[in-house]
């Protein structure tokens, strides 16, 4: 484990108060607003008032063309993300799986010094957490399934990762722990914060 897991372990097992993630606003309606509102204002300019307004209308078509660049990363994400849900269920382990699905991304992590999950080692694989029945439950594309009773669960750190994925370090009382990469990190925070799950942040903003 390395020296910021065992930090963050820490941090878990001793008195800090968890937080109450509350679910954010839409961002795909913020997104749309940005995107639309400069697209609005571009077709103004370049067709009602195109003689007066017609380079303010092409500056307003560069600004939404702009902002609605994370507008489509983030659909493309969330269909990627459904799709994954999808097939998961769709196979024989993941037919149980609760109503609420996090597509994540695990084994990110080579073995360390102290106890070691498969679910953080390496190869990487996609896979979808989800909780029911008083577990957390873990089906991975590659058919591995894991069902973690919600008391073994030590708590959850949100951070910040590389590659513009944040993450949720999820620690074990056993002492494994798994790093969860997904690109939805405040929704996933509410699942296991609405569980009962401990959570704590790391410098993040979700």
């Amino acid at each position: 484990m390395t020296e910021d897991r065992a930090r963050r372990r820490a941090r878990l097992a001793s008195g800090e108060p968890g937080l109450l993630v509350e679910p954010a606003a839409d961002a795909k309606v913020l997104y749309a607003l940005f995107t639309g509102v400069p697209l609005a204002v571009a077709v103004y300019g370049l067709t009602v008032q195109r003689d007066t307004l017609g380079a303010v209308g092409l500056v307003f078509l560069l600004i939404g063309f702009v902002c609605g660049i994370p507008l489509v990363l983030l659909l493309a994400e969330q269909r990627r993300a459904a799709s994954l849900v999808a097939d998961i269920r769709a196979a024989g382990h993941g037919a149980d799986l609760g109503p609420e699905c996090h597509a994540v991304r695990v084994g990110l992590n080579e073995p360390g010094l102290g106890p070691g999950s498969p679910w953080d080692t390496v190869p990487p694989r996609d896979a979808v957490l989800a909780v029911r029945d008083g577990h957390l439950q873990l089906r991975a594309e590659n058919g591995a399934s894991a069902d973690i009773p919600l008391p073994e669960v030590l708590g959850v750190v949100l951070l910040p990762a590389g590659r513009g994925r944040a993450a949720a370090d999820l620690h074990l009382r056993s002492g494994e722990a798994v790093e969860l990469r997904t690109t939805r990190v405040r929704p996933l925070g509410v699942t296991l914060s609405e569980a009962g799950i401990r959570v704590l942040y790391e410098n993040v903003v979700v």
